[in-house]
């Protein structure tokens, strides 16, 4: 089987560690190109560093905290969104320094999302559900949104008018899902949203595990990530029968030449109860948080 060029895009630094991070791994391990595209710096939610900081007497506290700028903490969460890619075997990764918690629909984000897909020319892209169900704008499914209009506009440039030629080589676009939607089962008699894709990230839990460590700035790192890993990707591994497991949705059908039937499909025997022995466990994969993770500055 050939290579394949991914591109995958996520609004926040923590996407690209607890969204599709396992499946990233297991194509980089098969020497699959990944480049990671993550919009902002997530400088602006979860900041339980800062408030753990913040809760110390002073003089336990970073002596770089109190006079913190906001350019010293995108700096801060930007040493983690580099970490988390070479955690996952990340080819190239590109961030764009959008402002967190303000990503709204705009023509100049979709063509700067445009002009990356021509530069990598991916023949898979990943990105966020382009679904949003709250009662506000949301970055995640915004950026979903985003990213296929970009699609769309890469492919209909024509060189008279634009003065580039138009790519039309992304064979499938997959969505991701983060903890808040309803990725309930593959049964389509069940409600909500029922993924048609599911892959096996049990040989590279640790690497999902470990790339969650380096979020410091959001307490996401040591037994929180492995709370993640069992709680979510472990429940969807019971639903795809596997240990681990991250779940996608195409946005087109896929014609087949004949039935697909996965070799491990073919292989599987029956038993009566699936038992977990043999498998990684999540809370036994040792932390991969750097000392230095903790510190503000380099």
């Amino acid at each position: 089987m050939s290579n394949f060029n991914i591109m995958v895009v996520y609004p926040h630094p923590a996407d690209s560690a607890t969204e599709a991070s396992g499946t990233v791994a297991l194509h980089a391990e098969r020497g699959d190109r990944i480049t990671s595209v993550v919009v902002t710096d997530g400088d602006r939610h979860h900041m339980q560093w800062l408030h753990d900081e913040m809760e110390k007497p002073e003089s336990e506290r970073d002596p770089d905290v109190d006079d913190m700028t906001l350019a010293d903490y995108r700096g801060f969460k930007r040493r983690e969104t580099e970490r988390i890619a070479d955690v996952l075997g990340v080819s190239e990764l590109i961030t764009l320094g959008w402002t967190d918690h303000e990503i709204y629909f705009d023509l100049d984000k979709v063509n700067e999302i445009a002009d990356i897909i021509r530069r990598v020319r991916p023949d898979i892209l990943i990105t966020h559900l382009p679904v949003d169900a709250g009662p506000s704008p949301n970055d995640h499914p915004i950026t979903g949104k985003i990213v296929m209009k970009a699609l769309e506009t890469a492919s209909n440039r024509v060189p008279q008018f634009d003065g580039v030629h138009p790519y039309h080589g992304v064979k499938q676009t997959f969505f991701s899902f983060a903890s808040g939607e309803e990725a309930n089962s593959n049964s389509f008699l069940t409600p909500g949203i029922v993924p048609d894709v599911w892959v096996d990230i049990t040989p590279v839990i640790h690497k999902k595990i470990q790339a969650m460590d380096q979020l410091v700035s959001q307490g996401y790192h040591g037994e929180t990530a492995r709370w993640i890993a069992e709680a979510r990707d472990g429940r969807w591994g019971m639903l795809a029968g596997c240990a681990y497991a991250e779940p996608f949705l195409r946005p087109t059908a896929v014609t087949y030449d004949s039935l697909p039937i996965p070799e491990r499909v073919l292989r599987a025997e029956y038993e009566p109860t699936v038992m977990h022995s043999g498998r990684s466990t999540a809370h036994r994969v040792p932390s991969a948080t750097p000392p230095e993770a903790f510190r503000l500055k380099p």
